[in-house]
């Protein structure tokens, strides 16, 4: 017995195409917001470039549309050259491929450009309501961005834009085109589309490369429609999209700023050596007791969003401390951060100044926006050892207190 077996396989082709955007920021732009589409230019934007202004970009798709049947004057939309695209905003979810954050693009397409063959050079003509116009005014509700332009003898160029959720647009014929004749129409292709894409600001998103696709359908009924007559040669059009973010945060302490001498002084002043002498020998008379002050500065150079935290060799609380030389005794140091006027802090949208910062990365807590870029700009960390705890520390006289203290600054905020 012999058996045959026949295997039928079934492909869905696609169109593939890659949108790209980055962010770095910019010296000589403080300012900027927003990315930068960085995707290579095709389509008509690429063969002409005096349409595409304001940085517009297009998309060569690569489709080719053969017609089933000739068109006639009496045709319907659908059965003629018929174009609907997806002309709506469609949000797109992108996920930074690092950390898993996620962000959204709203995306839809604002125009397109196509051409069409014709048997011979007479296949060109009678598009218009006048007869020998081959201009393709749009109808449907796109604007004609330019008159249709011939291409060689038998071929004929045309840009349409598309306003927000306009449906299918088209042109009849005013002659009949049966097939083979030399007016019939025996392809459409050079299809190509520009696109509007908007992109939350980049710094609200963490450093990184966010990536996502929205997948539209080719064919009659489908998110692309070329109506029923013209068949695409492709059945899916998927659009990759990845945006890069290229955050940056720079902090360079001052000279002589990573050592600093905690000296008795008043709330919120910073007192020299000389200062803090006078102020020991004050205490010696009044026997009130101060507090210890003193401050490390730094310049900021920042684009995006940072966490900021402690670590500690010694800790009490959520605050780190000193220790003293003789006893091991521990006594809290609370560290307060000033931000540079560019920076807000996260929470409460205000300036940050003399916040209070603490021992360890928690989720959300110490968290600061850049709302512009600046480079090089001042900050401060402020140190305190408050009056109970002084008197602590003089408990233990003769003695000397000390301990380290690392401030992190985090762009990984997860």
């Amino acid at each position: 017995m012999t058996i045959s077996l026949l295997l039928l396989s079934f492909f869905s082709s696609a169109v593939t195409m890659d949108i790209s955007a980055s962010f770095s920021p910019s010296l000589t732009n403080p300012e900027n917001v927003v990315f930068t589409d960085t995707t290579p230019q095709s389509g008509f934007c690429a063969t002409w470039p005096t349409y595409c202004g304001n940085g517009e970009r297009s998309l060569a798709t690569g489709l080719i549309l053969t017609p089933q049947k000739g068109l006639t004057t009496t045709d319907t939309p659908q059965d003629s050259l018929y174009f609907k695209w997806p002309s709506s905003f469609q949000d797109v979810e992108v996920t930074n491929v690092e950390n898993g954050t996620r962000a959204i693009v709203r995306f839809r397409v604002s125009s397109f450009s196509g051409r069409y063959d014709a048997n011979s050079d007479y296949g060109v003509y009678d598009w218009g309501e006048s007869g020998w116009a081959f201009t393709l005014t749009a109808l449907g509700g796109c604007n004609s961005l330019t008159a249709g332009w011939l291409i060689g003898k038998t071929a004929v160029a045309w840009l349409w834009g598309i306003p927000e959720g306009v449906g299918g647009c088209y042109r009849l014929s005013s002659v009949d085109r049966p097939v083979g004749s030399a007016k019939f129409v025996k392809q459409v292709n050079t299809l190509s589309f520009g696109y509007t894409m908007v992109a939350p600001s980049p710094l609200t998103l963490t450093s990184g490369e966010y990536v996502g696709k929205v997948t539209y359908t080719i064919g009659p009924g489908g998110d692309i429609d070329f109506g029923t007559n013209f068949q695409a040669n492709d059945s899916v059009l998927e659009i990759n999209f990845s945006l890069s973010v290229n955050h940056e945060l720079k902090l360079t302490p001052a000279a002589g700023a990573q050592s600093v001498s905690l000296q008795p002084c008043a709330t919120g002043r910073v007192c020299s050596e000389d200062e803090g002498e006078a102020n020991w020998e004050r205490w010696m008379v009044t026997r009130v007791t101060p507090q210890l002050t003193g401050r490390s500065t730094f310049s900021l150079s920042s684009s995006g969003a940072f966490a900021v935290y402690l670590n500690c060799a010694e800790q009490v609380g959520t605050d780190c401390a000193l220790k003293s030389d003789n006893s091991g005794q521990l006594v809290p140091v609370k560290t307060l951060l000033s931000l540079p006027g560019n920076i807000i802090d996260s929470a409460t949208g205000s300036s940050v100044t003399r916040k209070a910062l603490s021992v360890g990365k928690e989720t959300g807590n110490n968290v600061f926006n850049t709302q512009s870029y600046a480079q090089d700009a001042a900050g401060s960390i402020d140190f305190l050892v408050r009056q109970k705890d002084v008197d602590t520390m003089l408990a233990t006289r003769p003695d000397i207190y000390r301990g380290a203290i690392t401030v992190i600054f985090d762009p990984n905020l997860f």
